[in-house]
């Protein structure tokens, strides 16, 4: 017996195209959440984005600290099997909508139960949802 997963990840949103960069030797997942890194650059998402950022002036109070949010969902999978960072233009991501929740790829696991990563995904326009689907 074969089992056909024919559920939907992605249930209504907007898409658009943008410029995702990839690390080394690294595959992102379709539905893998991302985000805008210090040097501007679309990763997938992590609250470990914020760590090691220094503003550029230093000490000055009147800079504000970088604060990586969750921003769109991946809607195919991207591969680099080279030896260094990729930028890949014209990556379809979704802008907002709704997603099955389940099927929400984070790079840290811990983010996907994380109150403040769920609450921000939702201020950005993206919904995580619990889809049950029927089996026959």
């Amino acid at each position: 017996m074969t089992t056909i997963d024919n559920s939907k990840a992605v249930l209504d949103g907007v898409f658009s195209d943008a410029t995702v960069t990839v690390p080394a030797n690294t595959t992102y997942a379709a539905y893998t959440v991302l985000g805008l890194n210090a040097s501007g650059k679309l990763v997938a998402y992590s609250t470990d984005l914020d760590n090691g950022y220094t503003p550029a002036s230093g000490d000055d109070p009147a800079v504000e600290a970088f604060k990586a949010e969750p921003s769109y969902i991946l809607a195919h999978s991207i591969e680099n099997s080279t030896n260094a960072a990729v930028d890949y233009p014209l990556a379809r991501v979704m802008e907002c909508g709704e997603v099955d929740k389940a099927k929400a790829v984070f790079i840290k696991s811990a983010d996907a139960s994380n109150p403040a990563v769920l609450s921000a995904l939702k201020n950005n326009g993206i919904r995580l949802v619990h889809v049950d689907y029927a089996t026959a």
